[in-house]
């Protein structure tokens, strides 16, 4: 299974209720109110639950209190012995996480309906992964497995490392509908700017998607980063990316000559995919999962700057 995955950008936050459920146990749906609609930073539904699942995605895969730890916690947890002063903890951003995931599910706009059914499960299989491991939070903070001689845990153990597994699924399958939505949302915004004649907003767009295209690669297996056929399609990725970065270049200065104000930070969303650029090249040769991790910063750094530099310049 795959612990290092991207880091989606997590670009907005609103507060919503929660939902209740449907009679099949998961989640159901609601509309979004009017209040938050109403919101002039919100672009519509889909975009406040598209953020909405990115940050649960990414409290539940990327953060420090994420699954991984609690993962490789639990299994230290199945080698220790009756003798041992044993430390059992859920995962600390799993209950954060799944609040998200149920907020997002609560913005009912229909356009994507396997997005919502692949986080209903995530949440079903979430909230199990909660049940099993509270129940023995307790029993080792009391240290009843020396008197049961970890008869409890071990019953739980096969079951628990089943919830993870399903959870992890989940999420892998999230991972790439997130993927496919974003790019649909960058099209559009693309085809707008476009229309507009906005070339600085067009190469931007259109550099951070190849960027997203160049890191979606990573994500097709276990071993990825190893798989010497994935570097051949990046390098192609890869030339789409510096062209574009050339063209938001040459766009930007011509902003600057015809006076367009608020896009100071635009440059700065081109250094940090330039930089992006050195720890692909890094990653090609070396192979490691450090040099894929800061691709993973390095593009949600520019999706932050870009957040920043479009919200003035639109």
């Amino acid at each position: 299974m795959k612990f290092v995955s991207i880091a989606l950008p997590v670009l907005l936050v609103v507060a919503i209720g929660l939902a209740g459920c449907d009679k099949s146990g998961k989640p159901a749906e609601t509309t979004v109110s009017p209040a938050a609609m109403n919101s002039p930073e919100l672009e519509d539904a889909s975009s406040v639950k598209l953020d909405l699942y990115t940050q649960a995605y990414y409290l539940l895969m990327n953060s420090p209190d994420s699954l991984r730890p609690s993962y490789d916690s639990f299994h230290r947890v199945r080698k220790a012995k009756i003798a041992d002063d044993i430390r059992f903890s859920p995962s600390g951003g799993l209950e954060n996480g799944l609040e998200l995931f149920k907020k997002g599910l609560a913005i009912h706009d229909g356009n994507m309906p396997d997005l919502d059914e692949a986080v209903r499960d995530a949440l079903m299989a979430g909230s199990k992964l909660q049940k099993d491991e509270h129940a023995l939070e307790p029993y080792f903070q009391k240290q009843e497995y020396r008197e049961d001689r970890l008869a409890k845990a071990k019953a739980f153990y096969p079951s628990i490392q089943a919830d993870y597994e399903v959870m992890f699924a989940h999420l892998e399958k999230i991972e790439a509908l997130l993927f496919k939505y974003r790019k649909v949302q960058s099209e559009k915004r693309m085809a707008g700017f476009r229309e507009k004649n906005n070339w600085l907003g067009y190469y931007t767009e259109e550099s951070l998607q190849n960027a997203q295209d160049l890191l979606a690669l990573f994500s097709e297996s276990d071993d990825a980063i190893k798989n010497a056929d994935l570097y051949s399609r990046g390098n192609d990725i890869l030339a789409r990316l510096e062209s574009s970065l050339a063209s938001q270049r040459k766009a930007f200065e011509e902003a600057r000559a015809n006076g367009t104000r608020h896009i100071r930070d635009y440059p700065a969303v081109n250094r940090i995919l330039t930089s992006f650029i050195g720890s692909y090249r890094d990653l090609r040769q070396h192979k490691t999962i450090g040099d894929l991790s800061a691709m993973y910063k390095k593009y949600n750094d520019a999706i932050i700057t870009y957040k920043r530099a479009s919200r003035f310049s639109e």
